[in-house]
Formats: structure tokens, sequence, C-alpha cells
């Protein structure tokens, strides 16, 4: 995960990836996912998964699971196996290093936006998933929203919904759910990121206790929509759950 990314940024995730509220609400669509859409979890695999806040949360929720992380970046393998446990690989999500059909859940955060070949990393999603095992993917949403950030970060591609479906139909998923996510919070977004600019940093950063807390509730309130598998229309990111079909 997270090619173009430096030491620096992984370290600033690694810091604030338990705090930060983009990561708390990330981290709860994705448990709440996996209880939801994967009815058997005994072994699952986080395509990109960065130093492990997500593995951390989903053993502390799933204490049974047998987790497996891979990315590209060593420091980041590195910080996630001392932060999890789990069986870390480093390598692409493009050239997954793993048998067919070996887990029954994926997670795969903010990884397709990267410079890979995203159609060779979607049809390995595929094809080390077991039939009727489910995948649960975000990504960041709308291209013109490319900004100071996914430079500092090293991102290079952004997605709307409906290109996001389309890409896993094609390689063979069907759609279990859909939906944008940071809905109430975008408008902010695009004004900072769009018209106010910032440093050239990313905007992975230490913000104050009572802003952190107020983006927390706002993303709160969108998952009282999102649980009940109610799309929102718009936003930063977009949150696809899909399946592989039972043979």
């Amino acid at each position: 995960m997270k090619a173009g990314m430096e030491q620096g940024e992984h370290g600033l995730m690694e810091q604030l990836e338990g705090t930060l509220w983009w990561y708390a609400g990330l981290h709860a669509n994705v448990l709440h996912a996996i209880g939801k859409y994967a009815q058997r979890t005994d072994k699952l695999l986080d395509a990109g998964c960065g130093t492990g806040g997500m593995l951390q949360r989903i053993g502390a929720r799933y204490p049974d699971v047998r987790s497996h992380g891979l990315d590209l970046s060593e420091y980041a393998c590195q910080a996630a196996r001392t932060k999890t446990g789990a069986l870390i690989v480093q390598g692409s999500v493009d050239a997954l290093p793993y048998l067919d059909k070996a887990f029954d859940t994926l997670v795969s955060l903010d990884v397709l936006g990267y410079e890979m070949d995203v159609d060779a990393a979607v049809a390995g999603f595929h094809r080390v998933l077991r039939p009727g095992g489910v995948a649960i993917i975000n990504l960041a949403a709308y291209q013109w929203m490319l900004s100071y950030h996914d430079k500092a970060v090293g991102q290079s591609r952004r997605y709307t919904r409906s290109e996001v479906i389309a890409l896993f139909r094609q390689h063979g998923f069907v759609i279990r759910y859909s939906t944008y996510w940071n809905t109430l919070l975008f408008p902010l977004m695009v004004l900072q990121r769009k018209v106010l600019g910032s440093d050239g940093r990313s905007d992975v950063r230490q913000i104050s206790g009572v802003m952190n807390n107020a983006f927390k509730f706002c993303l709160s309130i969108e998952r009282l929509f999102t649980r009940r598998a109610l799309p929102l229309p718009f936003g930063g990111s977009i949150l696809l759950i899909v399946q592989r079909p039972t043979e």
C-alpha cells in the first residue's frame, strides 16, 4: 500500500491512525461491513495494509480470524508486524503472492489510486478469494479532487462510484453495496483542497481534539444511513462491498 509514500508519511500514518477522525470512520465502516457481509471470515487479507491499523482493529474485534497483510513498503510491513502479530508480506497488490482461493475476506483501503496495474490488482483480488468470499474496498472519490494531498501521499487516481462498480463487475464480482461517504464534510474538503490550498503536506496531520471529535460525530451520523445499506449521493471516499460468486 502507498507505494509512493515516503517513510515520513508512513510514520505519521502510524502515529495518527488510532485517533484521527478519518481513520476512525474508515475503520468503523470496514468492521461493520465484515460483520454484515462476510458470513465466513476464517482467513483475511489486507491488501495494502500500511502500518497495520486496520488489521489491529480487525484482530481486536474478531480475534479468531487468521489475518494476513501485504504492503509495498518495508517500513510499513515492519510496523504492521510489530503492531498486529499478523503474517505480513512485502509485495505489490497487482502481483499478489498467494494461492488461488486462499482467503474468505479481502480488505483493500485506498490502494488502487496508486501507480500500478489496476486490472491486474482487481483480477488478483478475485483469484485469491474463495467462491462466495467478500472484498471490502475503499477508494478516494472524484478525479477532479486530485490535489496537494494526493501528491504528498503518492496517489494519482481517484474514482467515481460508477467507475468502481464497472471495474469490479468487469472482473467477475457481484456488487453487494456501494456508497460515497465523508459526505457532510465534503464541502469543507473541497474548500480546503481546491480553493485555500496548503503547504504541500498531506491532510493526515494532528488537529485539535474538539475539531477531531466534531468530525467523528459527522461520520457517525452518516453511518446511520450506510449501516442500513442506504447509499449517500456524494462524498470524499467510496466504500464498495463485492463478492466472488459461488461456483
